[in-house]
């Protein structure tokens, strides 16, 4: 779950396996800490810090992005963005392929 500025509010456990990091060091940094866009078009990052900022901030906005782990390549996991609360905030769910991180093709 992530605030209107971005941060990072909570974390589920598979969230925690997915990036490595136990919740109580993923709370209140920035989400680009943990994640990046995983497009390499020019509005890739415009566009997901975007789609967190309209769920956290509307009760409408739901989006789907590509991200992964900021210090990882070749990993592409699908986004889902969508509003909750109160307060406001952004979920953000992980969709990976059969409980795994599917990698990019070489």
């Amino acid at each position: 779950m992530l605030d209107s500025a971005m941060r990072v509010q909570a974390m589920s456990r598979r969230a925690e396996t997915l990036l490595g990091v136990p919740e109580e060091q993923a709370v209140d940094r920035p989400v680009g800490d943990l994640l990046v866009p995983a497009d390499a078009e020019a509005d890739a990052p415009g566009r997901f810090a975007s789609a967190v900022a309209e769920a956290a901030l509307s009760s409408e906005a739901r989006a789907h992005v590509f991200v992964r782990p900021w210090n990882t390549f070749g990993v592409r996991m699908r986004a889902r963005i969508a509003p909750c609360g109160p307060p406001h905030a952004a979920l953000l769910v992980l969709e990976t392929q059969v409980g795994s991180l599917r990698t990019v093709g070489r």
